[in-house]
């Protein structure tokens, strides 16, 4: 008693099928320069918002041009200078800058192998790019210096520059909504929470997490260790604490926000966080550069709906609302104690047992062209 396990699973999407932007147009793009002295230069629209997306971009196309990440400046989200990329929201980044990415260097690639066929005398087929050289795949001849081989590029082709872009596949029905839902794929996350709760006051902790998060392919695996844990600080801070609280009544119409500022919205600390073990499920994904998908919202899901089994788990009371407060739980054991139900009309249950009434504004009409 007081001691419980929850299981929770979620699933998210990898940016939507329908830009925010209602056009055919790509959703990312990517332009690639490489200059004699063998620099690459990257430049993208899309922006780093401290997940990482910059370190994805370069190592993408370090895989593809088989050269060090340290070699490749990156330019990302001047809108004077880069192509479109329409934002960082929706999981999408990986996805989508990293598929324009890879169509951007491969015809780079492609050209840098061509021109150092020609002068070693040895099928493109038969050659790649790794550790800064042109080798062979056999592993017959010396490494010829990437720079060398780009100055061959250039000598060939001119200047060495490409492009390249993305837009997801078509998916959906013609109706409303159906253009918005369909992702190019999917990522799939569970959680096992442990809690402990005094059976008395309802008060709790949360001692311990388990996230297993199938991201496809990881691109950078401690970028997304991070990105699975930060998912998790956000699910904890929605399930234990933070809630929207509204004035109510006569004197109040428009419902005053009772906690308009940080200072009284609460959400974790990085005291507050509990051991985390994290484990990356790897799938490869067809539709994800290299096969990977996205890890930014996802693993929050099922952080929710764990702890409050958990908690059912450790007293037997069922909190049906976020946030889950020990306010809530000591409602719940209060009816178990008593054997009435209190308010939702199963005992030892706290949540509503309707849906809200909402007052809802008169809806606009437009008009359609033909009248």
């Amino acid at each position: 008693m007081g001691k419980g396990f929850g299981l929770g699973c979620g699933s998210y999407l990898s940016g939507a099928g329908l830009p925010i932007y209602w056009n055919k147009m790509p959703h990312s793009g990517v332009q690639i320069k490489i200059d004699r002295g063998g620099g690459v230069t990257v430049f993208c629209g899309s922006t780093d918002i401290g997940q990482g997306s910059n370190s994805v971009l370069a190592g993408i196309v370090a895989e593809e041009l088989g050269i060090d990440i340290g070699d490749i400046i990156v330019v990302t989200a001047d809108t004077d200078l880069t192509p479109v990329d329409l934002g960082s929201y929706s999981s999408r980044v990986t996805l989508m800058t990293g598929n324009a990415a890879i169509d951007a260097a491969r015809p780079l690639r492609e050209k840098i192998l061509s021109a150092a066929s020609e002068v070693l005398k040895i099928p493109a087929e038969k050659l790649m790019l790794r550790n800064s050289s042109v080798l062979s795949k056999n592993g017959s001849g010396e490494p010829v210096p990437f720079v060398d081989a780009v100055q061959w590029a250039e000598t060939k082709y001119g200047i060495l520059g490409s492009v390249g872009s993305y837009t997801p596949p078509s998916r959906g029905g013609k109706y409303k909504g159906g253009g918005v839902g369909p992702s190019p794929n999917y990522s799939y996350s569970a959680c096992v929470a442990e809690v402990t709760c005094d059976p008395e006051s309802g008060i709790y902790r949360v001692d311990k997490l388990w996230m297993a998060h199938d991201i496809g392919q990881a691109i950078n695996e401690k970028l997304v260790i991070g990105q699975v844990e930060g998912s998790a600080y956000m699910g904890l801070s929605e399930a234990m604490m933070e809630e929207q609280i509204y004035r109510t009544g006569k004197d109040n119409p428009g419902g005053l926000h009772k906690t308009p500022s940080m200072l009284d919205y609460k959400s974790l600390t990085a005291l507050d966080m509990p051991e985390i073990e994290t484990f990356l499920v790897e799938t490869h994904d067809p539709e994800g550069p290299y096969g990977a998908k996205e890890a930014g919202q996802g693993p929050l899901l099922p952080i929710m709906p764990a702890i409050a089994n958990a908690i059912y788990n450790a007293v037997g009371v069922r909190v049906d609302e976020v946030p889950i407060t020990p306010e809530k739980i000591y409602q719940g054991l209060k009816g178990l104690k008593s054997g009435k139900p209190r308010g939702s009309g199963v005992i030892g249950r706290v949540g509503p047992n309707k849906f809200p009434k909402i007052t809802f504004p008169e809806a606009i009409k437009v008009k359609s062209v033909d009248g």
